[in-house]
């Protein structure tokens, strides 16, 4: 696999709302209500990518190949307010479906815990739904571990959903 990972520009949106709806309406079926994954609008996703991407409140890359985008993630200072300023956060990582276990989160993670360390970060934090074994999986492969008893919960569609966070040290 020739896999490039790059910084996203602005230009990306339209690829990153794509595969961020997609992985979304995947990934979460069966957790998340239908009804909000079938409402889910890539050219909505868009428009909100296309300001963050502007804005740079975050650092976004994107994994691709022979020109297609892959996956995308997006990492900054957490944003959780008992987080000290050495804690930086994956604000959002996902993969297009069809590419999923050939890589490409790693790829990516690894540029973020990278840039984060770089920035002066010991540590990572990254929030999930609880339900979400796959992602869980994932995020605990690469190293990141449960912080028992730190969760918050999220309405989504009428339903109450439990998010967890999960903490890797890279440094420090």
């Amino acid at each position: 696999m020739n896999m490039l990972v790059r910084q996203a520009s602005p230009e990306d949106a339209k690829a990153i709302a794509a595969i961020h709806v997609r992985a979304w309406q995947v990934a979460y079926q069966g957790i998340v209500p239908s009804t909000v994954l079938s409402s889910l609008s890539v050219e909505e996703r868009e428009k909100i990518w296309s300001r963050n991407l502007d804005r740079r409140a975050s650092k976004t890359w994107v994994a691709e190949e022979g020109g297609q985008v892959l996956g995308w993630i997006s990492a900054a200072q957490s944003r959780d307010e008992d987080a000290p300023p050495t804690t930086g956060e994956v604000w959002g990582i996902y993969v297009d479906p069809a590419c999923w276990r050939r890589g490409v989160g790693q790829r990516l993670w690894s540029e973020a815990e990278e840039y984060l360390r770089a920035s002066g970060c010991s540590g990572v934090t990254l929030w999930v739904l609880k339900e979400n074994a796959r992602a869980i999986a994932f995020y605990e492969s690469i190293g990141l571990a449960i912080e028992p008893g730190l969760e918050k919960a999220i309405a989504m569609g009428g339903t109450e959903l439990l998010e967890i966070r999960l903490r890797k040290q890279i440094g420090g």
